[in-house]
């Protein structure tokens, strides 16, 4: 039951943690990029929403107007959100030097290298689940794909899966409505880093978490410092974040579409060379992620003025469905030839992490698709339950795998 006061205009009174928003929140954001396409409200000490591509691209570009020291908004004041997450909660100029360090673990090559673990991995997974009639494609498979291979790259068991998926749970999503429970995850994912990083000093190894801890960001000056104890924690931290939740609500969400959508999935079945597109084409129309900025100073996006003090949210989703850069954008199209999203942010914090997740989901759709061509949702697609938070994605997608 939701017990938040129910929103009585979107455009002055809006609320994304209300029920009403997790279940209705494409249409009204559709309905505010028409009408109100900077909507405001008295609520979270006072916030604003962007939706439409170029003010959500000006936005994340005006990083000397909207700062990212806070990327979340909830029921806390903005005075007493102390998160910190190098690199997203950094501006320039301490952002560059710590993100540079960060991106040569998720270049290309490493990512390529990692493939036959992804490959081997979910083909694993799909030996447990292929024999059975119905399946959950988030519990079973979406949301162990990117866990398990996050546990690989820090170099710990896969049996920190379940723990990795309740700190998860307990930032982006309970956490958003209880503090309480985020502080609690913020608590213990800090701790477990710390003892991770003091392992590695005494065995060092060939994984993230060594990487992090012989990182060093290049100042301005040319000098290389190496990162402080609490810019290690807090980009794992980040990693771990980023490199979970993200993927497995996007690979569920596909998951989800080709199971309700006979027509679509058929076109892979018969042109196995579209997934690439397709990845790139569902990445854009559920573009899970939505992030906040806090307002250094008075300003205006489009001509509306917005206050120094308060946060506002970029809806990545609700740019990706603009049609004055998409043709027919409620629609999804496995060829299309134009497809600059934003599925991945834009600016100084698109995700660093970018080609690991293409990756992840490309072969996690391949591999499903080759071992169960024919599958089907078992519920009509208006009644996913998705969650509300900074990451949007279906909890449980019920498959009936189709002999």
């Amino acid at each position: 039951m939701d017990e938040r006061t129910p929103v009585s205009e979107w455009a002055t009174d809006f609320d994304h943690l209300t029920d009403e928003w997790r279940d209705h929140s494409i249409e009204i954001l559709a309905d505010l990029r028409e009408r109100c396409p900077v909507a405001s409200t008295d609520r979270f000490f006072g916030a604003y929403l962007v939706t439409r591509f170029d003010d959500v691209a000006d936005v994340a570009r005006r990083t000397e107007v909207f700062s990212s020291r806070i990327t979340m908004i909830n029921d806390s004041h903005p005075d007493k959100v102390k998160l910190e997450i190098p690199p997203i909660t950094l501006d320039p100029p301490d952002h560059g030097p710590i993100r540079r360090a960060l991106l040569p673990a998720f270049n290309p090559r490493e990512v390529d290298l990692l493939e036959p673990f992804v490959v081997e991995m979910t083909n694993r997974l799909i030996d447990d689940i292929i024999d059975r009639e119905f399946v959950d494609g988030a519990a079973d498979y979406a949301q162990i794909v990117p866990v398990e291979t996050m546990a690989h790259l820090f170099g710990v068991p896969s049996e920190m899966g379940p723990q990795f998926r309740r700190w998860v749970d307990g930032m982006l999503k309970e956490g958003v409505k209880d503090v309480e429970v985020a502080r609690k995850a913020n608590r213990e994912v800090q701790a477990y880093f710390a003892e991770q990083l003091a392992d590695r000093r005494e065995h060092p190894a060939d994984d993230l978490i060594t990487m992090v801890l012989n990182a060093g960001a290049q100042e301005e000056d040319g000098m290389v410092r190496p990162f402080t104890e609490r810019e290690r924690i807090g980009a794992l931290f980040v990693l771990l974040l980023g490199g979970v939740d993200t993927t497995w609500s996007f690979l569920g969400s596909s998951l989800m579409f080709l199971g309700s959508h006979p027509g679509h999935l058929q076109q892979l079945r018969d042109d196995p060379s579209l997934l690439p597109s397709a990845v790139e084409e569902l990445l854009r129309y559920f573009a899970p992620v939505t992030i906040a900025r806090v307002i250094t100073e008075d300003s205006e996006i489009s001509g509306c003025p917005v206050d120094a003090g308060k946060r506002l949210m970029l809806s990545f989703q609700s740019a990706n469905r603009d049609d004055a850069h998409f043709d027919r954008p409620d629609e999804v199209i496995f060829d299309r030839q134009k497809n600059r999203h934003m599925a991945f942010g834009v600016g100084i914090h698109r995700c660093l992490g970018s080609n690991l997740a293409r990756m992840e989901v490309q072969v996690a759709l391949e591999t499903w698709l080759a071992r169960i061509p024919n599958f089907e949702l078992t519920i009509d697609e208006s009644e996913i339950e998705w969650s509300v938070g900074a990451v949007r994605g279906p909890a449980h997608v019920p498959l009936r795998i189709v002999k």
